[in-house]
């Protein structure tokens, strides 16, 4: 079976099931992981190269933050009773965690603190001075609770359909924004670390590491609840800030080894 292009929109993805009738399926939803305009490095692309005999449906937008992610999920609960996807791939939380988002539960060392009632474990003095940490647990909570409701709609309408959550991997804080012709978005992280006092890069990367590990732990335990999910650990696959193009976005070869490392060995044997 040779399927040519297999990465497809909502328009072209009926004809390529006629066509292909017995080729595995796949949904990619998400944000600028899945869809990082315009060079064709994003996780959506790679892993879509990788499963060739395998039909995407493409469904990431970039910058989609929660009203975005809501916003579309009617289309998805159509698409998910429609097309019987072998697996479901998410792309959500970065910006909720270590993005745009990351504006509301940052602090000076001198404003109060209060931890909430996450499982913290030992905390960092750079997060426990500057991280409001029961913000961060409500952002973590509403993170989980936008992929919950694409869990719900498989389990009502496909619940033999794998999903697949991913942790993303640990930023380098560095002031680079994402930049197409005249466009700027960003820089999404260190303007704010900055802003509240915190300014040395090591520690400033002590504080988005340990960040993005608790939205790993999250994830871990979301998936440990829910039949047919898995969960994709990219953490520690990227070793240097020159594998990174801006703050929370890789360059192309960065996006290539978390693909081949990360993501293959998880969806071999679902896809092809």
């Amino acid at each position: 079976m040779s399927i040519g292009n297999n990465n497809l929109a909502l328009s072209k993805y009926p004809a390529a099931i006629d066509k292909h009738p017995d080729a595995k399926r796949a949904l990619c939803f998400g944000d600028s992981w899945f869809q990082y305009v315009p060079h064709p490095t994003d996780l959506n692309k790679q892993i879509a190269r990788l499963f060739k005999n395998t039909l995407f449906l493409r469904e990431g937008v970039a910058g989609r933050d929660s009203a975005m992610w809501k916003a579309a999920l009617p289309r998805i609960q159509r698409e998910i009773g429609t097309f019987g996807f072998d697996a479901i791939l998410l792309s959500n939380g970065g910006n909720d965690i270590v993005g745009e988002e990351l504006r509301e539960f940052v602090k000076t060392a001198a404003q109060p603190q209060s931890v909430g009632s996450g499982p913290w474990g030992e905390i960092p003095a750079e997060v426990f001075d500057h991280v409001r940490l029961e913000t961060f647990e409500h952002a973590l909570r509403y993170a989980i609770k936008d992929m919950k409701e694409v869990v719900q709609m498989r389990d009502l309408l496909s619940p033999g359909t794998i999903i697949y959550v991913h942790t993303y991997d640990y930023i380098y804080p560095s002031g680079k924004a994402f930049k197409l012709g005249p466009f700027t978005q960003g820089p999404w992280v260190k303007p704010f670390l900055d802003q509240v006092g915190l300014i040395d890069a090591k520690r400033q990367r002590v504080l988005t590491t340990w960040l993005v590990d608790q939205f790993a732990r999250a994830l871990r335990a979301f998936v440990s609840q829910n039949a047919n999910m898995r969960l994709v650990d990219s953490r520690g696959t990227l070793k240097t800030a020159s594998q990174w193009e801006n703050e929370i976005h890789p360059v192309a070869s960065g996006f290539e080894a978390i693909a081949k490392k990360s993501w293959k060995p998880a969806l071999t044997g679902v896809l092809e």
